[in-house]
């Protein structure tokens, strides 16, 4: 019998236990959370955004895993009766050097295979998104939003069902290697073939701990927030700022949410603390350069996450997923699992599935 542990339940976590387990094999999956219960991480703080994967390098993993599959987060909602809505996104220009960005944003997509892709001017523009100030757009059709949690809890019940053994609030775990197998302090009795790592903001200090001799990336964490409102807007897509395609800035995004309403964000906090009244009017001066009536008055904060960012020392920021297995050791790290990771979730799955070897992507 094969005896594999995952660490993290968060939605990786859960991709790949739902993943290994869906068909009968010679399989022992055990699951490890720190948490009390499943995606109550940073799993749980995202925008719920489905990519369309218009922005990412090419031949990337980010690239690669969400372009292929994304195509898997709608059938798996739809299958499951998990709420989503292909919303589409907007990629919104307000001046002529954004303008310059859109045809960047247009030729990287296309690079991508993405194409079910237009370039949409001002006229059309007013008559799509009404509430929407801008000189042209990028109108992206494949992207949508889905209910993040409702998508976990299947998983986890899916996983439960198909004999995946979870456990919750376990902190501080250690790991020995015996022959080439690992061990525990927690299950002291058990011997696992396979450890995927998909730990989250937690990953790093495990491999670090575990292979004190090996050379991983460090964090990057980026602290993000979003706002929220409830004012009625006649605006169903998703709003992003034009961007050149591999360079960060911040932006100050609209999401419709399923709930009702719009969240934006996240932004880019740098300091510990937080003022929340000034960070209320930052969301609202950048909001306001492309949703004029927006009411200050009417926004409040909703949540908080981290992007998971990784960085090397000689190579600077790393900018895709790192999906690894360390060499001669059936040990599989996944770092730095940032936007588009909610996405690829179950294509990261069938990545890991492939790299374990143990039958056929």
């Amino acid at each position: 019998m094969t005896k594999i542990l995952i660490i993290g339940a968060g939605i990786i976590g859960l991709s790949i236990a739902y993943e290994f387990s869906k068909k009968k094999r010679d399989f022992k999956i055990f699951v490890l959370e720190k948490n009390k219960k499943f995606g109550s991480g940073n799993s749980s703080q995202s925008s719920e955004v489905i990519h369309s994967g218009v922005y990412y390098k090419k031949n990337s993993l980010k690239n690669v895993l969400c372009i292929q599959w994304k195509k898997l987060i709608y059938d798996f909602c739809k299958k499951y009766k998990i709420k989503y809505s292909r919303t589409e996104k907007i990629f919104l220009a307000c001046s002529k050097k954004e303008e310059k960005y859109l045809n960047k944003l247009r030729e990287n997509s296309l690079n991508n295979g993405v194409k079910d892709i237009k370039i949409i001017d001002k006229k059309k523009l007013k008559i799509m998104e009404p509430d929407l100030i801008g000189r042209k757009a990028l109108l992206s059709k494949s992207a949508g939003i889905f209910d993040a949690k409702g998508f976990m809890k299947k998983l986890f019940q899916i996983s439960k069902k198909n004999k995946v053994k979870f456990f919750f609030n376990k902190k501080a775990i250690k790991f020995k290697m015996h022959k080439k197998k690992f061990k525990t302090d927690i299950f002291i009795d058990e011997s696992f073939d396979y450890v995927i790592n998909c730990a989250g903001l937690e990953a790093i200090k495990i491999a670090n701990k575990t292979f004190p001799g090996y050379k991983f990336p460090s964090n990057y964490l980026v602290r993000g927030v979003y706002f929220k409102t409830m004012q009625k807007f006649k605006l169903r897509r998703i709003v992003y700022r034009a961007m050149i395609p591999g360079v960060i800035r911040e932006r100050i995004d609209t999401t419709p949410f399923l709930g009702g309403g719009y969240i934006f964000g996240p932004s880019v906090e740098k300091s510990k603390t937080i003022n929340k009244k000034k960070l209320k009017y930052k969301f609202i001066n950048g909001i306001k350069n492309y949703l004029p009536e927006i009411d200050i008055n009417k926004i409040s904060y909703f949540k908080e996450g981290y992007r998971p960012k990784i960085m090397f020392k000689k190579d600077g920021n790393n900018e895709d997923f790192y999906i690894k297995k360390i060499k001669n050791y059936n040990w599989i790290n996944l770092f730095g699992i940032e936007s588009p990771g909610l996405t690829s979730a179950l294509s990261i799955a069938k990545y890991v599935k492939k790299i374990c070897s143990l039958w056929n992507y």
